[in-house]
C-alpha cells in the first residue's frame, strides 16, 4: 500500500521549494523530497553565499522560448515582485548589484530557512536523505518508490536542476 499525496516534488532546491509552497497554499497534499541530508545546499551557495534571489528587470521580453504566451503566462502569474514582497515579509535585507541583480545582505541560509518556513505554513511535507528506487505511472498515479516504502500522487514534479 502506498501513502498518498496529491503532489509529490522530487529536488528541493529553490524550484522545488516554490512549486510545494504554492501547491500547498492551494491545499495540495504535498511531499517534498532530496537526496542531501540539507535542504537548499544550491541556494546556500549561490551567489559567493549571498544569493542572486531575483532580478528587477525581469521581463517576458528577456526570455527566448517556442511559445512566448507560457513566459508571460508564467511570469504574470509570480512576479519578481511578488518575490521580493516575500523576502521584505521576513525582513531580509538585500541590496542591488549590476543590471537589477538582487543579493542578501547578509546570508543566502536566510533564504533557505524562509522557503522552509513557507514550506511549513503551507503543510509541506519534506523529507530529506530520500533515495528513490523507481518512478512509475500507473492508473494516472505516479508511484515513486524507496527500499522501504511506496507513495503515490496524481501530479510530479521533477526539479533536479
Amino acid at each position: 500500500m502506498s501513502i498518498q499525496y496529491d503532489v509529490i516534488i522530487v529536488g528541493a532546491g529553490a524550484a522545488g521549494m516554490m512549486s510545494a509552497i504554492e501547491a500547498g497554499k492551494r491545499g495540495r497534499k504535498v511531499l517534498l523530497v532530496d537526496h542531501y541530508k540539507k535542504i537548499g545546499e544550491k541556494i546556500r551557495i549561490s551567489g559567493g553565499g549571498r544569493c542572486n534571489f531575483t532580478n528587477i528587470n525581469t521581463n517576458p521580453n528577456k526570455f527566448l522560448s517556442q511559445n512566448p504566451k507560457y513566459v508571460r503566462s508564467a511570469l504574470s502569474q509570480y512576479t519578481q515582485n511578488d518575490f521580493i514582497n516575500l523576502i521584505n515579509k521576513y525582513e531580509i535585507k538585500f541590496h542591488e548589484k549590476k543590471l537589477g541583480q538582487l543579493f542578501c545582505d547578509h546570508s543566502a541560509q536566510q533564504i533557505v530557512e524562509m522557503l522552509l518556513k513557507e514550506c511549513e505554513l503551507a503543510n509541506v511535507t519534506v523529507l530529506k536523505e530520500f533515495i528513490i528506487t523507481s518512478v512509475d505511472k500507473n492508473n494516472n498515479q505516479y508511484l515513486v518508490s524507496t527500499e522501504t516504502e511506496q507513495y503515490s500522487s496524481e501530479s510530479l514534479i521533477v526539479a533536479t536542476g
